[in-house]
């Protein structure tokens, strides 16, 4: 057996012996004790250093719980300002809206083409401001409830997407391919809803004038994990500016080029990151732009339904 034991040097320095004994039995009678080897080791410098350690982590553990609802009490705040904010921008928002629709019905014709297009802004402009309202909440709302971790089936998911947008894809003559089959990863399949609408909605919209869009889906399985990708035909991402498309209202063009929020893959970054995973880019300007999700796969690659 060993023990740890303190002794006190000439010099007054205190210092931890690990003592450790064997006994030596008479191999004659088997039970007569002759004597007990001891043998002790210096080992001050590992418990100091042990207790340097401790001392770290415990300091750590602090300074990450601190910081941790430091984190959670500026969300909070964030999350409420943005609905206090979109909120309450709605009410003058519908005030403008109604009686531009108003001055745009009783007046129209009593106006000359630069009033009715004046008339026309105002109304597609406070049409544009509600879109912005709804999507700022709705990534708000992201993540305030329960984030699941299931396996998620996509095929349902994937026949969401097609009745969505279907009548758009008719309207641009674009093809939705999905590549088969399609593994199952383990997430929140809320949040695998809104990632993938949103990917495909951003593959439809930042189209090459030019090109009729071709947007495929694929959920491929290795090593454990699926990764889930969008690619499309579309303009592409110069390389500089792949991190700020993630960015609430990280637009790189005009609303008049290509509309929209500025808030969609905001909302696909934050979605993945809920699920403990990112969502990364592989574009070549001016050729098209994949999006990759990576998430653990279920057991089999697929569940009972």
């Amino acid at each position: 057996e060993s023990t740890e034991i303190e002794i006190r040097r000439a010099d007054g320095e205190v210092r931890t012996v690990l003592w450790s004994g064997a006994p030596v039995y008479d191999a004659a009678s088997g039970d007569t004790l002759l004597a007990v080897i001891a043998q002790g080791q210096d080992i001050t410098e590992r418990k100091q250093a042990e207790a340097e350690v401790r001392q770290l982590n415990q300091g750590l553990e602090r300074r990450v719980t601190e910081r941790t609802a430091k984190l959670e009490t500026a969300n909070k705040e964030l999350e409420a300002l943005t609905y206090s904010v979109s909120h309450d921008l709605r009410a003058p928002l519908r005030a403008i809206s109604g009686f531009a629709s108003i001055l745009s019905r009783r007046y129209r014709d009593s106006l000359d083409e630069t009033g009715r297009g004046h008339i026309d802004t105002i109304v597609a402009s406070a049409n544009h401001m509600s879109d912005l309202i709804d999507e700022l909440l709705a990534y708000a709302k992201l993540g305030r409830g329960t984030v699941r971790s299931e396996p998620v089936l996509l095929d349902p998911i994937v026949s969401g997407l097609r009745t969505t947008f279907s009548e758009r894809i008719d309207a641009m003559g674009a093809t939705f391919e999905v590549i088969e089959p399609l593994e199952t990863p383990v997430g929140d399949v809320g949040l695998l809803e809104r990632i993938l609408l949103n990917l495909v909605d951003n593959a439809l919209t930042y189209r090459r004038p030019d090109v009729a869009p071709h947007v495929t889906l694929s959920a491929t399985r290795r090593d454990g994990n699926v990764t889930i990708a969008v690619a499309d035909n579309g303009i592409g991402i110069p390389a500089e500016y792949r991190e700020r498309v993630f960015e609430v209202f990280g637009r790189l063009h005009s609303e008049a080029e290509y509309p929209g929020t500025g808030i969609g893959l905001s909302v696909v970054r934050k979605g993945a990151r809920l699920m403990g995973s990112d969502v990364t880019i592989e574009s070549i300007e001016g050729a098209g732009t994949t999006f990759r999700l990576k998430l653990p796969a279920a057991g089999n690659g697929s569940v009972s339904p």
